[in-house]
């Protein structure tokens, strides 16, 4: 796309999209701002398609008709701001062509998600093109510009080079919520590491619990500890589990390798998720892990004894697992301003689990 189509573009939006007017410099300004996500397609009888998109944050899409200023430093997801296809290029496989094209480049530049509003009943489109509806309440007042069948949908993109199993996580515990609600029980069998956890952090702080599940045992211990929590899981059966349980609390139905809250916590836990990440996701989570950590806050999360991935299973499904090596997490920890408090290998006192718990410096 050049400033010599934006002409033809506004005037094919206003013809796809008439109930959802922007004005000519939302256009101009995506395209000066990232050039490399505005394309069109040419058909026979000129300009038939057309797609904007930029890097942006998860969970917090533009409002209709809003100038962006600029893009940020360190996005969560790559967003498709609109696309529109003529009728004459409707039904030729031009828009699955346009996504895929995109989705290869948003991964080529290292973003893990695409996510999008979808409108004017295009939902269908968008699932065919493995996008998925994301219900939060975080999403209600963003949602309000575009009208009452709005939907906020993302996709997870293919990681390079990682065991395919890596990007079926929150599908498998999706499927299987119930059985992974009665297997985990309420039995606190690592009791000991939370109450480290809690001996870490200062009293009474607020928890970001990354991988919540259904929110028992280990959001309740918190809860009845006196802390306040605010928890995320990729599956929203685990959420709604946790909204029922503890509706006090805050619960986010979303991955967590996109969180973006504006706001720290005095304790930062990622108990039996961190571990289903990529080694290159779990790499990015330390910046989330800083973002969202106050001075003094207590950090621990759980990897493998070892670097690689591992492949276990769970209701008859291959279940990911991977892990760094200890001296690149302990060098993580230190570039993002966290002191390694205590490190056990394979902890036969919880199950062999591997803990890390750290402090963020004061």
């Amino acid at each position: 796309m050049s400033i010599a189509d934006l002409p033809l573009v506004n005037k094919l939006a206003a013809r796809i999209h008439p109930d959802y007017p922007e004005d000519d410099a939302v256009f101009a300004e995506r395209l000066r701002l990232y050039p490399q996500g505005c394309r069109v397609l040419e058909g026979e009888l000129g300009l038939v398609a057309y797609i904007i998109s930029h890097p942006w944050r998860h969970l917090e899409p533009p409002p209709l008709n809003a100038l962006l200023g600029a893009l940020p430093s360190q996005p969560s997801t790559f967003y498709i701001h609109d696309l529109a296809l003529a009728p004459e290029a409707q039904g030729t496989g031009a828009g699955a062509s346009i996504v895929a094209s995109l989705a290869d480049h948003a991964a080529a530049r290292g973003h893990s998600s695409m996510s999008l509003i979808a409108v004017n009943g295009s939902g269908g489109f968008w699932q065919r093109q493995g996008f998925k509806a994301v219900h939060d309440p975080l999403l209600e007042s963003k949602l309000r510009s575009y009208g009452d069948d709005a939907c906020f949908m993302s996709r997870t993109l293919q990681a390079p080079g990682w065991h395919p199993s890596s990007q079926q996580i929150g599908a498998l515990y999706e499927r299987h919520a119930a059985a992974f609600d009665r297997d985990r029980g309420k039995r606190l069998v690592e009791r000991v590491w939370f109450e480290r956890f809690r001996d870490v952090m200062p009293d009474g702080a607020d928890v970001l619990d990354l991988g919540c599940g259904s929110g028992e045992p280990v959001a309740r211990y918190l809860i009845e500890s006196g802390h306040r929590v605010t928890g995320v899981d990729s599956s929203p059966t685990l959420i709604g589990l946790c909204r029922s349980r503890f509706p006090g609390e805050t619960w986010i139905a979303g991955d967590m390798r996109e969180v973006s809250l504006s706001r720290r916590f005095g304790g930062v836990v990622a108990w039996n998720s961190f571990f289903h990440l990529t080694p290159d996701d779990q790499r990015a989570m330390f910046r989330i892990f800083k973002d969202h950590a106050d001075p003094g806050a207590a950090l621990m999360f759980t990897s493998g004894p070892r670097e690689g991935e591992a492949i276990g299973t769970y209701q008859g499904e291959r279940l990911y697992h991977a892990s760094l090596d200890a001296a690149e997490y302990e060098a993580l920890l230190a570039a993002h301003g966290f002191s390694t408090v205590q490190h056990v290998v394979e902890d036969q006192s919880c199950g062999g689990l591997t803990v890390w718990l750290a402090r963020m410096h004061g």
